[in-house]
């Protein structure tokens, strides 16, 4: 289960990074998912750092295996607080399936980790 563990990790923090360079960058379909959840302007800016944090936290993980597992833990808290945030505003299924995908990568993430 290691080995599963470590490719869902980098899985998962690769995906957080790409993430993570889209909130940077203020892309106008970032900036307008942000307005519609009714968060101020520059506010994917601290969820891109959230998630460039945890997605160290997942490669530091590899050698210091709590730390991954906490870190998968917390994007999986992440990811279901977005879905929330989606569903608050009624989003349409193809806007909450990244939410809903990275959610369920990163419970398996955890349970890789806390079985391994």
């Amino acid at each position: 289960m290691t080995t599963l563990f470590d490719i869902l990790s980098v899985l998962l923090a690769l995906v957080a990074l790409g993430s993570a360079f889209a909130d940077f960058r203020g892309l106008p379909q970032i900036q307008a998912l942000m307005n519609r959840l009714g968060y101020r302007p520059g506010f994917e800016r601290a969820l891109g750092s959230i998630k460039v944090v945890g997605a160290a936290g997942l490669l530091v993980g590899l050698e210091f295996h709590g730390l991954g597992v906490a870190a998968a833990a917390g994007f999986t808290l992440y990811f279901v607080l977005a879905l929330r945030a989606h569903r608050s505003v009624s989003d349409p299924f193809n806007e909450t399936a990244p939410a809903a995908g990275l959610a369920v990568l990163s419970t398996l993430t955890v349970l890789a980790g806390v079985l391994s």
